[in-house]
């Protein structure tokens, strides 16, 4: 009983010197202002072509990768066959086909390689923060993103001569579906008459249609048609094979430019011979063999730093091709993905949350650009953390509101927050008074 006793009278001790903790939401009296202009907008509406802009303050911090939560592009696949259904996958090996071809381009995605150039290089390998999921329409029943078409005149693929069609877009404007949601792959085959000349190479090969948001490929058929063998057993390639193409072709949908040439806007991808593979009979290829996924390579399986960031910087614009892709996982609040700030931490980069942001006693976070927050999520400032709103951009993406910032306090400490160059906080269920 005494034990009981004593406990109470500590709560009524802690209660009276005001040590128990209390949230509010932010008012006006408890802002610091600094550098306000009356004439100057907020730097995240006005800077994307600045801070916000630069793909540099996107690039994964080694230290902290849960700030960087994993976007999910949708895809989805047409297998473009002609009109009697042959000449291309069936539906019994077309579906487990593009199904582990899917598994087999997230996997290299997940286990970015080291840069084989430049020779004897540090560049980091740093974790590649997408992986591509198979959309099915909701408005169509029973459906599962893998679709079959049936189409003498779009069914081939030519590469050269004056057939030539890869450009052609008929087959995504007749077939392809949620367009601008989904990213579309159009799988059609090489041509009998050029898979008939000898001169004529019938690999994998694709093409990216940026502005649109689809790519063409082909070749996996007939890939699959060479049975190699392998230890005295038939070995048939399989979508492992074909890896390289997706992600190359996704690739450059999603932001990257070939990078052998050195002008891709990345110091960490150096300028080479593009050289498809190691070859002992050319010693320029020996030292000088790429593994770049932009590169023209047999492996196709390294992403650098300056990559992933690019990548990264397009999901986080608003209204772009890349951004439109992806799940938009940042609309509901997932308190499993809180952020918890106890370092002094500079976001230049715009981010969508998932879960509500805290800044814990000691911490302080200082925000230059745009930062979503989910559905009925917070920004919590706990007593001794500070909170600096540098001309940023606090809303919810999704048009939703979200709760607002909240000051706790303990005793005569609380959080900090700081206004500098106009910050703008919108949808918020308790905006500042």
């Amino acid at each position: 009983m005494y034990k009981y006793i004593f406990i109470i009278s500590m709560l009524g001790i802690l209660v009276a010197c005001g040590l128990t903790n209390t949230n509010s939401f932010l008012t006006k009296k408890q802002i610091e202002y600094k550098n306000i202009s009356p004439e100057s907008n907020s730097l995240a509406q006005k800077n994307y072509g600045g801070a916000c802009n630069d793909h540099l303050n996107y690039t994964p911090d080694e230290q902290h990768p849960e700030f960087y939560n994993t976007k999910l592009v949708r895809v989805n696949f047409h297998i473009i066959r002609k009109s009697d259904g042959t000449g291309n996958f069936d539906e019994k090996r077309g579906v487990p086909y593009v199904k582990g071809w899917l598994d087999a381009s997230n996997s290299h995605v997940r286990r970015n390689s080291k840069m084989n150039l430049p020779v004897d290089n540090n560049t980091p390998v740093l974790p590649i923060n997408y992986r591509y999921v198979l959309a099915a329409d909701p408005n169509i029943p029973g459906d599962d993103g893998i679709y079959f078409h049936n189409d003498d005149e779009l069914y081939y693929y030519v590469k050269n001569g004056k057939n030539r069609n890869i450009s052609d877009k008929r087959a995504f404007e007749k077939y392809g579906v949620q367009k601008g949601k989904v990213l579309n792959v159009i799988m059609q085959a090489h041509h009998p008459d050029s898979v008939a000349s000898p001169s004529y190479n019938p690999t994998k090969t694709g093409i990216a249609f940026v502005r649109d948001g689809y790519i063409k490929v082909a070749g996996n058929y007939y890939l699959i048609q060479d049975t190699l063998v392998q230890n005295g057993k038939p070995f048939i390639r399989s979508g492992w094979f074909c890896h390289d193409i997706m992600n190359h072709e996704i690739g450059h949908v999603l932001g990257l430019r070939h990078s052998w040439r050195g002008n891709d806007g990345c110091d960490d991808t150096p300028h080479h011979k593009n050289c498809y593979s190691q070859n002992r009979k050319r010693a320029t290829c020996w030292d000088e063999w790429s593994n770049n996924v932009m590169d023209y390579n047999t492996h196709q399986n390294s992403w650098t730093p300056c990559q992933i960031g690019i990548i990264q910087r397009n999901f986080a614009k608003e209204g772009s091709v890349p951004r439109n892709l992806i799940v938009p996982t940042w609309c509901r609040l997932d308190q499993t993905k809180n952020i918890y700030i106890k370092d002094h931490i500079t976001w230049k980069g715009a981010k969508d949350l998932e879960g509500n942001l805290i800044i814990e006693n000691g911490g302080s976070l200082t925000v230059q650009c745009r930062i979503s927050i989910p559905k009925n999520g917070r920004v919590i400032v706990r007593p001794g953390a500070t909170l600096t709103l540098d001309g940023a951009q606090l809303h919810n993406a999704c048009g939703d509101q979200w709760q607002g910032i909240e000051v706790a306090s303990q005793g005569r400490q609380e959080g900090k927050v700081v206004f500098i160059n106009n910050p703008v906080i919108e949808n918020s269920k308790n905006p500042i008074e």
